[in-house]
């Protein structure tokens, strides 16, 4: 467990809370490590779902006041699927939460087993639960509390703002959706998603992928309805109908929003339909749409969707939880809206699906840039004697009025990169020089290593960094100019653990690549095959920015020791070990400046603004 990494708190130990937590135990570095299905997002931000610590919990059941959460959460009521049984205990004991209007009378005409019991422990003020917010040092609060809890949801957002945490609204109360509520948050700059969460395939997200389906094959959709049933406290709390109106429109309006046209009100049912004791936390969706095809011809759809409900929303809280780190690391409060829309029903403001989803990658790839403070090493030792007529040190030579390498530092430091180390060699001297001044000149933090073998392949100059570097860094050429969002994506993107990963160019046909002299690519389902500048049978290309976990020095040894000096011969040991993975730039713009045709091709880019 990464103990401190994500500290949250709950409201309601329920079943969610329960698939949630077990996810947290169930998911380790080492199931992560060997890509573990699952999960949307292995990894936001550095953070994997066993980051997450939960340090404070509420709840109002007599057999869950008082108990260690982790053993709590396997007390009655709850009924979830139990896949991760071996759970050591936490230290945090749940405590007893306000009740206000969390249980509805009618729960008291069901069995023990069934139903809530109240504690006869005392109900906290809304200054002792902000107090104990704080003492646990809590950084995001989870709402978790029943269906129809208007006024318990409201308290525990209060509590949120008063203790100067993050708030993640999963259940339909509007709190993100209400002005005054997402001001307050914006005014304290703390994060919120909400409202109501979206399961990861459930039956909310696939009528919105249905409906949306058929305004995109101009089916004209006459009608349609969404019935559930279930056996969790959920759906029993639900058999009071006065607790629906905000489920219903939540639910409701998820549908509405995909839809080409509004649909009229009596033409669409969307919502709980029963409780069915022994179903437990399974949930079965009956789904039917009915519509028009072409020359008004009729159609309908139906589906039986059946899934156990609590972990299918437990994989998108662990992400919204990451997503609330990362704004909270840099200080981006208010509203998240791309994550909202893409997580919630009833966001306050709705997207497509494919436009939520674009708007949460975009949030992630920004603000993972942005914290992930990487260290940099480039590859400077060699002659560069193909451009020997513009200078004598090849990182030394000013392209557009501006030495080669010191652009190659300022895409990279405007990607969050924070310490160089520069690997020099031929005319070592001048260059350590040059850079000491453009070090003191703009603040950029420098450390010199030097290679006296530079005559030999690129990986010995690499390999000499091993002593210096700690942890993961990006490695590059002094010749090799990028876009700066390659740079920026490429840190955000996963980092499996100990991998390397090299950004490709899968654009074979760009007037910007020379084929006969580029580095060839290889590469099947996001991983590396081979690599080298000889292979015939090849889909990409080099394009010298990669991601090294330490492995890559591993992989050098053992390249080196075969007689293969190259960072491509490490590559393609790594390929073998399953360790090497393909990042597609996408298209992006890079150029290698390795002989006067790319010096004019990248003078041209940077005169046209595209570099």
């Amino acid at each position: 467990m990464g103990k401190g990494s994500i500290r949250i708190a709950i409201a309601g130990v329920g079943n969610c809370a329960s698939a949630l937590i077990q996810g947290i135990y169930y998911y380790t570095s080492e199931r992560c490590g060997v890509g573990v299905t699952g999960l949307m997002h292995t990894e936001i931000g550095g953070y994997l779902p066993c980051d997450i610590d939960v340090v404070a919990a509420f709840d109002v059941d007599t057999r869950k006041v008082g108990v260690d959460v982790h053993r709590a959460i396997f007390a009655l009521p709850n009924c979830t699927k139990v896949f991760q049984a071996n759970i050591p205990d936490s230290g945090v004991v749940v405590r007893m939460g306000p009740v206000l209007d969390g249980i509805s009378e009618h729960m008291a005409d069901y069995a023990d087993d069934r139903t809530f019991i109240r504690s006869d422990a005392k109900e906290p003020t809304k200054d002792e639960v902000v107090s104990e917010l704080k003492r646990s040092g809590a950084e995001i609060l989870l709402n978790y509390v029943p269906v129809g809890s208007e006024q318990a949801a409201r308290f525990y957002a209060e509590c949120a703002l008063e203790a100067g945490i993050a708030f993640i609204n999963n259940m339909p109360v509007f709190i993100a959706s209400n002005p005054a509520f997402a001001e307050r948050f914006k005014q304290r700059n703390l994060p919120i998603i909400g409202d109501d969460i979206k399961s990861q395939l459930g039956a909310t997200i696939t009528h919105r992928v249905l409906t949306d389906l058929f305004a995109k094959r101009g089916v004209k959709l006459l009608r349609t309805y969404q019935l559930n049933t279930g056996g969790n406290t959920d759906f029993l709390n639900m058999k009071n109908q006065s607790r629906l109106v905000s489920k219903k429109t939540s639910k409701t309006e998820a549908v509405q929003a995909v839809a080409k046209k509004r649909i009229e009100d009596d033409n669409i049912h969307v919502g709980p339909s029963d409780y069915v004791p022994w179903q437990n936390d399974n949930k079965i969706c009956f789904l039917r749409i009915e519509g028009h095809l072409f020359g008004d011809v009729p159609m309908d759809l139906e589906l039986r969707l059946s899934v156990e409900d609590s972990p299918n929303s437990a994989g998108v809280v662990i992400d919204m939880i990451r997503c609330c780190k990362l704004a909270l690391l840099n200080g981006v409060g208010g509203i998240l809206e791309g994550p909202s829309a893409y997580f919630c029903k009833h966001p306050p403001k709705q997207f497509t699906d494919d436009e939520a989803y674009e708007m949460t990658e975009s949030f992630i790839r920004r603000y993972t840039a942005a914290v992930r403070r990487m260290q940099c090493v480039i590859v400077a030792a060699g002659q560069g004697t193909r451009l020997r007529e513009k200078g004598e040190s090849k990182p030394l030579i000013h392209i557009m009025g501006v030495p080669l390498i010191e652009r190659v530092i300022d895409r990279a430091r405007s990607a969050g990169v924070d310490h160089f180390f520069v690997v020099s060699g031929y005319r070592g001297e001048q260059l350590r020089r040059e850079l000491d001044a453009f070090s003191a000149r703009e603040g950029v933090r420098i450390t010199h290593i030097v290679n006296n073998d530079w005559d030999r392949a690129n990986g010995t100059s690499v390999l000499k960094a091993k002593a210096y570097v700690d942890g993961p860094f990006l490695l590059t050429m002094c010749d090799h100019l990028v876009d700066p969002e390659i740079v920026r994506d490429l840190i955000a993107s996963p980092l499996e653990a100990n991998t390397v990963t090299l950004g490709v160019d899968f654009n074979l046909e760009s007037p910007l690549n020379d084929l006969e002299d580029v580095t060839r690519v290889r590469c099947a389902d996001g991983k590396i095959e081979h690599i080298g500048k000889v292979i015939r049978d090849f889909n990409a290309i080099d394009t010298g920015m990669f991601l090294c976990g330490p492995i890559m020095f591993d992989a050098l040894e053992v390249s080196q020791a075969k007689g293969d000096d190259s960072i491509s011969g490490a590559m393609n040991v790594l390929a073998g070990w399953g360790k090497a993975r393909a990042f597609d730039i996408q298209g992006r713009v890079w150029v290698d400046v390795d002989d006067p045709v790319a010096f004019r091709k990248a003078e041209e880019l940077l005169e046209s603004g595209r570099l």
